[in-house]
């Protein structure tokens, strides 16, 4: 009986599929989903589905994570997946450092995510790029999103840090010239450097428990400093630090 269910529900899909209008997609996806949800299937991703175009792009890269859950549900087995980037000529579109297209396996049996990193080199304004997320087992679903990428002009700058001495501490200091606020992802690896938590976002710890990476808002036009306290005699300075440009935090 529940197998007979099963093909009737693929049978209205298809016919709802060949019906034009934004309708009938919503009302399409919202069966599908119940399909693969009566399997205990849970294949999502957390992008803004709403976010079509993208009007203060400054060639830093687009992120979105692609989750096994769902609310508080996870699928038992491990789901295999692959994405790819559609991008017209003369744009470059790599996903995770790799290719257009990535493939990658997240862990069943417990909530499990992994960061997806699209990279788009393009000297165009405006470029209209389309995301496919889909997976490969144990059932094959597909998210695509469409976005229009916009490259403000306006948007520009740079970011310089040094990292000054004193007797008893250091300061890490991070400058923000660009025309808008900026959020800066700092990481090292040198275990007598302990960074004071009140003054950043936690991200990373390594292996004995101590901080090696955080993150920290900086507004434009503007400098933070944060400090560090040094547990050797060594001095050291701004070559121990990786600082990155990162998704703005709320």
């Amino acid at each position: 009986m529940k197998k007979k269910i099963l093909i009737i529900m693929g049978i209205v899909v298809v016919l709802l599929l060949s019906i034009q209008g934004v309708k009938a997609l919503y009302t399409s996806k919202t069966i599908l989903d119940y399909y693969f949800n009566s399997k205990g299937f849970y294949f999502e991703t957390d992008y803004d589905k709403t976010e079509n175009v993208l009007n203060y792009w400054d060639g830093n890269s687009i992120e979105y994570n692609v989750l096994n859950s769902k609310e508080d549900k996870f699928t038992e087995d491990n789901i295999s997946f692959e994405v790819t980037c559609s991008a017209p000529n003369g744009v470059v579109c790599k996903i995770n450092d790799s290719t257009r297209k990535y493939t990658s396996t997240l862990t069943g049996g417990r909530k499990s995510s992994e960061t997806i990193e699209v990279d788009v080199e393009t000297t165009q304004k405006d470029v209209q790029i389309e995301l496919i997320t889909k997976s490969t087992a144990p059932y094959s679903k597909t998210i695509r999103n469409s976005l229009i990428l916009h490259k403000d002009e306006d948007v520009v700058g740079s970011f310089d840090y040094e990292f000054v001495n004193y007797n008893n501490y250091s300061l890490l200091n991070i400058s923000n010239y660009y025309n808008q606020d900026k959020c800066f992802n700092v990481q090292w690896d040198n275990e007598d450097l302990k960074v004071s938590v009140p003054d950043v976002t936690v991200t990373a710890t390594d292996s004995n428990g101590f901080v090696n990476e955080f993150t920290k808002n900086v507004l434009q036009n503007e400098t933070v400093s944060i400090k560090f306290y040094n547990e050797g005699n060594t001095t050291y300075d701004k070559t121990e630090f990786t600082i990155t440009k990162c998704s703005l935090e709320s």
